[in-house]
């Protein structure tokens, strides 16, 4: 008779716990991925939207940060295209990107999954997408000074002493 009292106790416990919401029954299809980390108290505005990423994103987010960040530090002699597409990447593309993702409702997330595109995978996507678009346009910096110095060994080469020039004719000879 003690058993069953207790038995009856303990599913009188798990109802009241359900019914007050204290117990929260899931079905595997209906869970969902970790919710945002929530926002810093204080911090400048990409670097606190960045925090809430999970992981790896976070981490791609964080490395493209520092490569703009080392850009800017290094005074790259960037041309006019190339000094916007860093600004914006850091004032405007990232912080979209990561606000849209953060953005998502879990019936958006589901919606997005159903197709066979994981919000995390699309995050993770755009953030390579502007990490390679940012290595690119750093590198077309290098090919601009490779350029200008590969012109001026061919000068040197084609002007510089040392070389013969096309013979003229002997103006005594004429």
């Amino acid at each position: 008779m003690s058993a069953l009292l207790i038995l009856l106790l303990v599913l009188a416990v798990i109802v009241v716990a359900a019914l007050t919401g204290l117990l929260r029954v899931t079905r595997p299809e209906e869970a969902r991925p970790p919710a945002p980390v929530p926002l810093p108290p204080e911090g400048p505005g990409v670097e606190r939207l960045v925090l809430r990423l999970p992981e790896p994103a976070r981490t791609r987010a964080w490395t493209l940060l520092c490569s703009l960040a080392d850009a800017a530090q290094a005074n790259v002699e960037a041309d006019a295209r190339t000094r916007f597409l860093l600004t914006q990447t850091r004032e405007r593309y990232l912080p979209d990107t990561v606000e849209a993702y953060l953005g998502l409702s879990s019936g958006a997330r589901r919606a997005l999954l159903a197709q066979g595109q994981p919000a995390e995978q699309l995050l993770e996507e755009q953030l390579d997408l502007m990490t390679d678009g940012v290595r690119e346009a750093l590198r077309h910096e290098h090919a601009a000074a490779d350029r200008l110095l590969t012109q001026g060994r061919f000068l040197r080469e084609r002007f510089g002493p040392g070389e013969a020039l096309l013979p003229v004719g002997d103006p005594s000879r004429d």
